[in-house]
């Protein structure tokens, strides 16, 4: 892998591209896929729920599901934007939401800076427009956004264009840069794994939907070239850490390749994928909750291994107030509604 670059590109700038340059930046696609038959779609739904929520909890023991973890608590509030809005919500609805649900000290990084900018202008109409929350640039490309997507791919199974334009739409609230287009990255990476025939086309087919011309674009699709050539997972790790580690264990593009990699090398194995991904290091919540989310769509609730399939029936904690503690099939029945309702 070639050295992270000092320079940024024009997508990759500080302040956060328009809607409309960062459409000219992406590769152009075709109509999207048919989605899956109902059933598929539900039990592909709650194979990603439930590998979120195993993968979140992965250095647990399987019984332990009942631990909160943020990964979970962002993919929950996330799952209530959508129930209570829509996919049209705005950036205001989500920021009241934020302010209603999100207790203060909960939020880091990024995320925590523009609640802090939120509580500020809270009186203030149409504050929380896309670019107007001066995020410190130390947090903008952080991987913060990303346990907040791959809900917007469920809702979009088979088209991945309109799963990131949604992450795209949320991330914009905290996020810049390579922040932004990991959010979208993840949702598209997610809505094509519930039509892909397997996670190496998957990450190739979410690489259409981020601007060619970012670095998260290039790393990502050096670690496909890798994988492609039939390279040792191990060196490819290694080449990530040196290539990307200097801008600390959660920048975006570092975790984005660390979760490709898993997927990659994992091979279709529920278990090895989420393994790798957790060996891979640095922000081992939001990578494992993240892999194990797509690697579930891709499996299907029987491609997890039973101890963590029967916690489907069990309950996660949750911080979202009014949530507490959730089954995980009642999420899944919950997010397909709100697919259903966003096909029709």
């Amino acid at each position: 892998m070639r050295p992270e670059r000092t320079g940024q590109s024009a997508a990759d700038e500080g302040e956060p591209a328009g809607d409309e340059a960062i459409d000219a930046g992406l590769p152009p696609v075709g109509p999207p896929d048919p989605p899956p038959p109902d059933d598929v779609l539900l039990d592909r739904i709650q194979g990603g729920w439930l590998g979120r929520c195993a993968g979140a909890h992965m250095l647990a023991h399987p019984g332990e599901m009942l631990e909160r973890c943020d990964a979970v608590d962002r993919a929950v509030l996330t799952l209530r934007l959508l129930e209570t809005y829509g996919p049209g919500f705005t950036h205001e609805q989500m920021a009241s939401l934020w302010l209603l649900t999100l207790p203060f000290l909960r939020p880091g990084g990024a995320e925590r800076a523009a609640y802090r900018m939120l509580v500020n202008g809270a009186q203030t109409p149409g504050t929380t427009r896309p670019g107007s929350i001066p995020t410190p640039e130390a947090h903008q490309e952080g991987d913060g956004a990303l346990p907040r997507a791959d809900l917007y791919g469920y809702i979009a199974p088979g088209d991945p264009r309109r799963a990131a334009r949604l992450a795209r739409k949320d991330a914009q609230l905290s996020h810049a840069a390579s922040g932004l287009y990991g959010a979208m990255w993840v949702a598209a990476l997610t809505s094509a794994a519930f039509t892909a025939h397997d996670a190496t086309e998957a990450v190739a087919i979410s690489l259409r939907h981020i601007p060619s011309k970012s670095r998260l674009f290039e790393a990502l699709c050096e670690v496909l070239v890798a994988h492609a050539r039939g390279r040792a997972w191990q060196d490819v790790i290694d080449e990530i850490h040196a290539t990307h580690g200097h801008h600390g264990p959660h920048h975006t593009v570092g975790n984005a390749c660390l979760i490709a990699a898993g997927l990659l090398w994992g091979e279709g194995d529920w278990t090895a994928t989420l393994t790798l991904t957790v060996q891979g290091g640095w922000d081992t919540p939001v990578d494992a909750a993240t892999a194990g989310s797509v690697a579930g769509v891709l499996a299907g609730t029987q491609g997890i291994p039973a101890e963590w399939r029967q916690a489907a029936t069990d309950r996660v904690r949750t911080a979202v107030p009014d949530a507490g503690d959730c089954r995980i099939a009642d999420l899944a029945g919950r997010t397909y509604a709100v697919a259903r309702l966003a096909l029709a």
